[in-house]
């Protein structure tokens, strides 16, 4: 079995696990052919949409996957500042954006986007107590969190930072950036290593980080973390 075989099974064996429905939304891009019929324009969409399909197939009926594009939907686009494409997007039905996904949830970033998954549509959040007690003392937030799909420590920010998102209802805003295949970023940023964290595009914690480091970071100093 390949290894591409391999994490189609353990989507197919997670995703079967779905109690509830849910709805994420990804935004690719189009163009014409000469004969009016319209195709993905973007390098990385067709693959992209082929791997979130397989997520959406074995759901049992209960993920949706919506895609949009910039072309037909410039409005949307210009709300959320879609500046590039394939861009997956966690959005509550009040239109409050949790997480954003500049990244292919493949290899180890297959679980915690699962989870993520599994969380938005209502399942159990281990930090959701912990940040509802401290979230007047966060300030709106946004935690960008550079990877790639080798990384053995990415996985575990990105699930941290993930139920951050969720718990807080969009207060804290997570994006998920492939260094990889958004090279320009990770260079903006001066990411060198990986994960990298940056808050607010200010503070940045480089490595392996835990929720207490991050929770301290977006409450400020050393504030002691309430339980």
């Amino acid at each position: 079995m390949s290894q591409d075989e391999k994490y189609k099974e353990i989507i197919k064996r997670e995703m079967a696990k779905l109690t509830r429905p849910v709805k994420l939304k990804v935004v690719t891009s189009q163009s014409a052919k000469p004969d009016g019929t319209k195709i993905r324009a973007c390098m990385d969409c067709d693959q992209f949409m082929s791997l979130l399909r397989v997520y959406e197939e074995n759901s049992i009926g209960l993920l949706t996957i919506e895609e949009l594009t910039i072309d037909d939907n410039p409005d949307f686009a210009k709300r959320y500042d879609i500046q590039r494409v394939p861009t997956i997007l966690l959005i509550d039905q009040q239109g409050r954006e949790y997480i954003r996904y500049l990244a292919a949830p493949q290899g180890g970033e297959i679980q915690p986007f699962i989870q993520a998954v599994f969380t938005f549509a209502g399942a159990p959040n281990y930090y959701e107590a912990t940040i509802k007690k401290n979230l007047d003392r966060i300030s709106p937030s946004t935690l960008k969190i550079m990877i790639t799909n080798q990384c053995p420590y990415c996985p575990q920010v990105v699930t941290i930072a993930n139920q951050f998102a969720i718990a807080s209802e969009g207060k804290v805003r997570t994006v998920v950036v492939d260094i990889m295949a958004n090279p320009d970023i990770g260079q903006y940023y001066d990411a060198a290593g990986v994960p990298y964290t940056i808050i607010n595009d200010q503070k940045t914690l480089v490595g392996m980080i835990g929720p207490n480091e991050i929770l301290r970071a977006l409450i400020g100093g050393n504030i002691s973390v309430q339980y």
